[in-house]
């Protein structure tokens, strides 16, 4: 099994492609009509504002996450599903100038944390509600991961494999954690036609692909042409 482990040397790497990704969000939400905001996107539920104003809000949570990473000083990350909803769909009600400025000081503040990630952290391990215990120095994978999967989901013209190759391969392995540390997820042998391999549990179900075929489903269970499966695919937990 192929993993990539995360240091503060591939920092500059990860934190450039979750530049690169991020802009591209922005140049979607920027050419975006407020009209347009109120319809609705592949998350059930959510329109595109609501996904944009989740992706600003998430950037805030990864920030305190850094900083408590850094200064060792716990951060309230972890909010009630009550309130970040009611955020959220406050937030929803924005414009697209809103939207995206709440977005792009929300990345401005979350891009300073990252680059102190660079000097060392104090707690190397952080607690996530999903993902179970994960490297700090993960972070910019996860933020790139959280762009292109909600990039797909605003249901736009964007294409998964207009996203950067190595950008999909870390977004894969964040799936591949996720999906390890949680009881309901299915057996997986997972290969991917650039090399790698992943097992999760008990690896009695093999699908193989390309990194943006290997993607989709992961993160969405989208299954893009030319994903190799047999029978019917499993059912995976909800992201």
């Amino acid at each position: 099994m192929n993993t990539v482990t995360k240091t503060s040397r591939s920092l500059a790497g990860d934190i450039g492609r979750m530049q690169r990704e991020s802009a591209m969000v922005m140049a979607t939400v920027t050419s975006l009509a407020d009209d347009e905001l109120s319809k609705p996107t592949k998350c059930e539920g959510w329109t595109r504002a609501h996904v944009i104003a989740h992706l600003a809000r998430d950037a805030d949570a990864m920030t305190n996450l850094a900083t408590w990473a850094v200064t060792g000083q716990e951060n309230p990350a972890y909010e009630s599903r009550e309130k970040r909803d009611a955020d959220i769909e406050a937030a929803a009600k924005l414009s697209v100038a809103e939207l995206a400025g709440a977005m792009e000081q929300a990345n401005a503040r979350l891009l300073k944390a990252f680059l102190t990630l660079k000097d060392g952290v104090q707690v190397p391990t952080l607690p996530t509600l999903f993902s179970g215990d994960i490297n700090a120095f993960s972070l910019p994978a996860r933020r790139t991961t959280e762009l292109i999967v909600h990039h797909d989901d605003l249901d736009t013209t964007w294409e998964w494999h207009e996203a950067d190759p190595e950008a999909i391969l870390d977004a894969i392995e964040v799936c591949v954690l996720r999906l390890q540390v949680n009881p309901d997820s299915p057996g997986l042998q997972i290969i991917a036609g650039e090399g790698e391999e992943w097992i999760i549990g008990d690896g009695s179900y093999r699908i193989e692909g390309y990194y943006d075929e290997l993607l989709p489903f992961l993160a969405r269970e989208q299954v893009e042409e030319g994903l190799q499966y047999e029978g019917k695919l499993p059912k995976l937990p909800p992201w």
